[in-house]
């Protein structure tokens, strides 16, 4: 059979012609530094990007981090848009200590032990100079903008984060595999509805789907009081006969449905001083009670707690003072509550002990030129907690920090970026002991509770 590839190769280069008459939007993010020990040895960090920081994250991350973005429009025509969004995410091992590898990124051994299931073990070959580290395909979604004003999605996605980013702290990130409709407007704001799937890897007894259900009604106008987002995320999840009779009592097998509800209250205000400030009040039920004890992206997980809730209080925000000098600044505080369970260990997870916690986070700036800029950060936490979580000698177990930055910006406003940062920092504290956290135990750190580090980070999005 003989085949015309003219027409075929035609209608190639036109639609290649129309791809690209579009151009692809380009947007990323990255962290990279260098951190020295002023006593040698390892470099630790309090808080990383699962976790977020506590007492500041400026002198405190001891990874890379990298998020690279491409969307395109496909399709425009009387009001109605197609567009498709990718977001590819690279990190260097995540932990409390400094695991970015070298210039091509192996750490560890190229070899591990695996144990079978008679128990036998065997050298297998796990990681090879461009392994160890992680690699994510963080968004895959398509989006139809109607001509209504209104738009539908599906696929994967970063779904309606908020964030402090003094912290790198998600107060809330519903995000995953999902669909929905956002931007209904209602004359006084506008209503998202998506349906989120999160799901725990693990054997047959404790895998299992949750699905969140996920209501907002965003943008709400307060008048002098500022703009009001609410927040409603309902938790269901879905236990199959099987993985109950199979796991009989196992605490996965048991979870409830919860509720995560959030109001963030923004507003600006002022003259000679410029404020910009979100005021945040969170309560979470079971799986979501979590939000009550300093954990970040709140209402992606969900876990198996029960008979326990939480509650947040946030405030952050930016102050401007002209144009030479502004302040970062967050204050929070959080409260655990897991009743009954208080104390009680599954056969899958050690239930999250009640408690309180709060913390202190300062960063002023005084901007010298157009392009430079000295910055202290300042923070304080404390915490009340038992079992786990902390030894019953350390009382409420404090952590603090100091760090001072020299950084050059293309221009003076808080958020500009790129950020190349020079500085010294240091920790202290009971939550920095290598006897209440075994991640800072080693031969270096001996009985000392704090650390002094000297390093360099580049910082940028765009």
């Amino acid at each position: 059979m003989k085949i015309n590839w003219l027409p075929l190769a035609a209608a190639v280069a036109f639609a290649a012609g129309s791809v690209s008459a579009s151009a692809v939007d380009f947007n990323g993010y990255f962290r990279a530094g260098a951190q020295f020990n002023a006593v040698g040895g390892e470099v630790y960090c309090v808080g990383n990007g699962n976790d977020g920081h506590k007492v500041g994250r400026l002198g405190d991350e001891c990874d890379t981090y990298a998020e690279v973005a491409l969307s395109q429009n496909v399709y425009d025509k009387a009001g109605s848009k197609f567009s498709v969004h990718t977001l590819v995410a690279y990190g260097t091992t995540e932990g409390y200590r400094d695991l970015q590898g070298n210039s091509w990124q192996g750490v560890g051994s190229n070899y591990e032990l695996k144990k079978d299931n008679d128990g036998n073990y065997t050298i297998q070959t796990v990681r090879g100079p461009w392994d160890s580290q992680r690699l994510s395909f963080r968004e895959a979604y398509a989006k139809y903008d109607t001509d209504a004003g209104y738009s539908i999605w599906s696929g994967k996605r970063f779904y309606r984060r908020k964030d402090i980013h003094i912290l790198d702290l998600y107060y809330l990130n519903d995000s995953g595999y999902g669909a929905g409709i956002e931007g209904i407007d209602v004359g006084n704001g506008n209503l998202n509805f998506a349906v989120v799937k999160w799901a725990n890897d693990g054997t047959a007894d404790y895998n299992r789907n949750v699905y969140k259900l996920d209501a907002r009604w965003d943008g709400i106008n307060l008048g002098a009081f500022g703009a009001l987002d609410t927040s409603v995320i309902y938790a269901l999840p879905a236990i199959s006969k099987k993985q109950k009779d199979d796991g009989a009592g196992a605490r996965a097998n048991t979870a409830n449905s919860g509720a995560l509800i959030t109001l963030d209250l923004g507003s600006n205000f002022g003259s000679t001083v410029n404020v910009s400030n979100h005021f945040i009040a969170q309560w979470g039920s079971n799986g979501f009670a979590y939000v009550g004890a300093f954990k970040n992206h709140a209402g992606d997980n969900y876990t198996p707690d029960v008979d326990a809730d939480g509650v947040r209080l946030i405030d952050w925000g930016t102050l401007d003072w002209g144009s030479d000098f502004d302040l970062g600044y967050s204050f929070l505080w959080g409260h655990l509550n897991s009743g009954k369970n208080h104390g009680v260990k599954g056969s899958a997870w050690t239930y999250t002990r009640s408690g309180w916690e709060y913390s202190i986070v300062l960063r002023p700036e005084y901007k010298w030129t157009e392009y430079t800029r000295t910055t202290l950060e300042l923070g304080y936490s404390e915490m009340k907690r038992t079992g786990w979580v902390a030894d019953e000698k350390y009382g409420n177990p404090d952590l603090y920090k100091v760090t001072l930055a020299q950084q050059f910006t293309p221009g003076k406003g808080f958020w500009s970026r790129p950020a190349i940062r020079f500085y010294a920092s240091y920790i202290n504290g009971d939550q920095f002991s290598d006897g209440w956290n075994v991640q800072y135990r080693n031969k270096n750190h001996g009985s000392h509770s704090y650390q002094f580090t000297f390093g360099t980070q580049v910082e940028a999005w765009w």
